[in-house]
């Protein structure tokens, strides 16, 4: 995945912290590709993106708190699915339940666009208007 200056929702910290994330993703993804990762490096540095998705929605909700943004709710419901539907694809993948590594990179491409493109530019646009009416 490319970063683009499309994924900018206006707010810095949040936009630093969500192309850190792509290119944590990409990291997984040249490790699939090279074909050097075995399932425990592989497993390893998922932890660590699931992790810091974790940290970032953290992040992200606080301000949105902080804003009073009259998404909240609905927008940390989206946080709190993506993260369960990843702690399940990982238990699965772990036990050989189903899933693949490739699967679970694609599906946090998809996501990643997905979200960062419609919901928090919704937040990234009452951010700036926020910003814009407080100077």
């Amino acid at each position: 995945m490319q970063w683009s200056d499309d994924y900018n929702v206006g707010c810095p910290g949040i936009d630093a912290q969500h192309k850190e994330l792509v290119e944590k993703v990409n990291e997984l993804e040249r490790l699939l590709e090279s074909g050097e990762a075995d399932d425990e490096s592989f497993s390893d540095a998922i932890l660590f993106v699931v992790e810091y998705a974790r940290t970032h929605f953290r992040d992200e909700e606080e301000l949105m708190q902080k804003m009073q943004y009259p998404e909240f709710a609905a927008h940390r419901k989206l946080h709190d699915q993506m993260v369960n539907h990843l702690a399940c694809f990982l238990k699965d993948m772990q036990s050989g339940n189903g899933g693949t590594f490739s699967e679970l990179v694609s599906y946090l491409y998809v996501w990643i666009q997905a979200h960062v493109l419609v919901e928090d530019r919704k937040f990234g646009d009452f951010y700036l208007l926020s910003a814009n009416a407080g100077t």
